[in-house]
């Protein structure tokens, strides 16, 4: 069936996302995939693959699904200056522009914290859902705060607010003196309540664990690819090409809480909506994502992360012939 074929490709190369995050952009999907050369479909069918409905989307996904088919105790140690002077964020997110940040640092230590060991500090805009990342060899707070403001250079809109746990590499005084000098809201969360960084912990897993697993990395050779891969094909494939769903409302019915999701759409196509977003930010997107292939930014995914693991076993060495 040409149909499900076509939609095939399309799950695959925008990482398998579920039905609703992918029919309110198919069309848009199927035609930077033709126009990557990708997908060569007949008029017909790309009108049936493009006019789709939500519940047949679901059931040929699920057909498709169906016939292609270790974690450790967190590493957070909490801070313990400043306590006070940083306030405590907690309910839902309020803010209607981007440049509102949720922070957290993923460990890649293995089965074992000892030693220094890589670190992802990972970042969600909450307004665009827009994903930047960087590693560190651990998780000194001089080394925090660089990739902080190597993130904040990349992003495009201005950094209005960090919300971040309560570890010690976020809780300190040069973090802390930065957003007073810079004018940039500092809020944390409270003590283990993982729900005050939803957002930033659901990222953790589809941006970082998802790709990296739960291997140790705990060189610089390894660190080095990881930012090659955070700093271009993961952050063009994520922000241009992978669309996700924002919850605008909650509703305790009974003994049930139903939400309440707007349309799916990418970080790209949010920024651009943005009023905030200054008009040549916006072209310079435009040009990007027309240069984009999803494809290339998959397969150059996928080699940065062999080589970043290939770099552990040349480290180990090997026996001489």
């Amino acid at each position: 069936m040409r149909v499900q074929a076509a939609l095939a490709t399309v799950w695959n190369v925008y990482d398998r996302i579920c039905a609703e995050r992918i029919h309110p952009n198919i069309g848009e999907m199927v035609r930077k995939l033709s126009a990557c050369s990708i997908l060569k479909l007949d008029p017909g069918t790309e009108a049936k693959v493009t006019h789709i409905s939500l519940g047949t989307l679901k059931r040929l996904l699920r057909n498709i699904r169906e016939r292609e088919y270790k974690k450790i105790h967190g590493t957070t140690k909490p801070g313990t200056l400043l306590k006070n002077q940083i306030p405590l964020r907690i309910g839902q997110w309020e803010e209607q522009k981007p440049g509102f940040e949720e922070m957290d640092l993923v460990a890649h230590c293995g089965d074992r914290a000892g030693g220094d060991f890589a670190h992802t500090l990972n970042t969600t805009d909450i307004h665009t859902q827009w994903f930047e990342a960087e590693a560190v060899l651990g998780k000194a707070q001089e080394r925090v705060f660089k990739a902080v403001q190597r993130i904040r250079g990349r992003l495009p809109f201005e950094l209005l607010g960090i919300d971040s746990d309560n570890d010690g590499s976020f809780i300190n005084h040069q973090m802390y003196r930065y957003c007073l000098e810079e004018k940039i809201m500092f809020t944390r969360s409270r003590p283990y309540k993982k729900n005050d960084n939803a957002h930033i912990e659901q990222k953790n897993w589809t941006c970082v664990r998802k790709l990296l697993g739960y291997m140790r990395i705990d060189t610089l050779e390894q660190v080095v690819k990881m930012n090659e891969l955070f700093r271009r094909p993961l952050r063009y494939y994520i922000n241009f090409f992978l669309p996700s769903m924002k919850c605008i409302e909650k509703k305790r019915i009974g003994s049930k809480i139903v939400k309440t999701y707007d349309q799916a759409r990418t970080p790209y196509q949010r920024v651009l909506e943005s009023p905030q977003i200054a008009e040549k930010t916006r072209d310079g997107l435009s040009t990007l994502y027309n240069q984009l292939n999803p494809v290339e930014l998959k397969r150059e995914i996928d080699r940065l992360i062999q080589e970043t693991f290939d770099k552990k076993s040349e480290r180990r060495g090997k026996a001489p012939e």
